[in-house]
C-alpha cells in the first residue's frame, strides 16, 4: 500500500521531529519536515505531499502573512496538496488570518501550537481524500 506523504513546515526542528516520528508510527502516512520558507517550493515539487502543515511562526513582521504565502507556493507546486496551518492561539491576528483563509478556502483546517501529536495526526488523516 502506497504511504501518503505529509509535509512539515515548522520552524522548531524538535517539535517537527516529535511530529514526524508519531506520524510514521501511528499511520500509513510518510512525513518530513522542512525548516525554512525559502526551501517549501522546491520540495514540494520533489516530493508531491498530499498533506502540508505549515507554522505561523511567532515574531515580529506579518507571520500570517508569510504563511499564508507559503501556502501559496505549495499550491502552486502541487494544486491538490490539502493545507493545515499551526497557530499560536494568543495571537488574534494570526487567529483572524487563519479563519478567513479557512473561509476563502486557501487552507483547509488549522490548529493551535498546543497541540499533542495524537489530535494532529487525527487532524492530517481527516484531510486525506477518500
Amino acid at each position: 500500500m502506497k504511504k501518503e506523504i505529509v509535509m512539515l513546515v515548522l520552524c522548531r526542528k524538535v517539535i517537527a521531529k516529535l511530529f514526524i516520528e508519531h506520524i510514521q508510527n501511528n499511520t500509513q502516512m510518510e512525513a518530513f519536515g522542512v525548516y525554512e520558507f525559502n526551501k517549501v517550493k522546491n520540495m514540494a515539487l520533489v516530493h508531491q505531499p498530499i498533506l502540508a502543515l505549515v507554522e505561523i511562526p511567532e515574531q515580529h513582521g506579518n507571520p500570517a502573512g508569510d504563511a499564508l504565502d507559503v501556502c501559496e507556493d505549495i499550491k502552486d507546486a502541487c494544486p491538490n496538496c490539502k493545507i493545515m496551518l499551526m497557530c499560536p492561539e494568543q495571537d488574534q491576528k494570526s487567529v483572524d488570518a487563519c479563519v478567513e483563509a479557512k473561509r476563502q478556502g486557501k487552507i483547509e483546517d488549522y490548529i493551535f501550537y498546543d497541540t499533542t501529536p495524537e489530535y494532529l495526526t487525527s487532524k492530517l488523516k481527516s484531510l486525506i481524500p477518500a
